[in-house]
């Protein structure tokens, strides 16, 4: 069983850091822990989107490996 990633965000109210899992910033609503303000999934929207795409990037290189730009070895 694959333990989900954990993420730390920053309240987009108070500023605090939001230690939570990837699920929990993407509930349609949560509140914050620290100053009780409602959260909807699209404050983070951006954000995780850029990350999961960061997150598949990662993997693709680590599976398939990085040419480095300008490398002739593909000719």
């Amino acid at each position: 069983m694959l333990a989900e990633e954990m993420l730390m965000l920053g309240c987009p109210y108070c500023g605090a850091a939001l230690h939570q899992t990837l699920s929990w910033f993407k509930k349609t609503y949560s509140t914050c822990p620290a100053c009780a303000k409602g959260l909807a999934a699209t404050q983070f929207e951006a954000t995780i989107i850029a990350l999961e795409q960061a997150m598949d990037e990662s993997i693709d290189e680590m599976v398939n490996g990085k040419t480095p730009e300008g490398c002739c070895g593909g000719h």
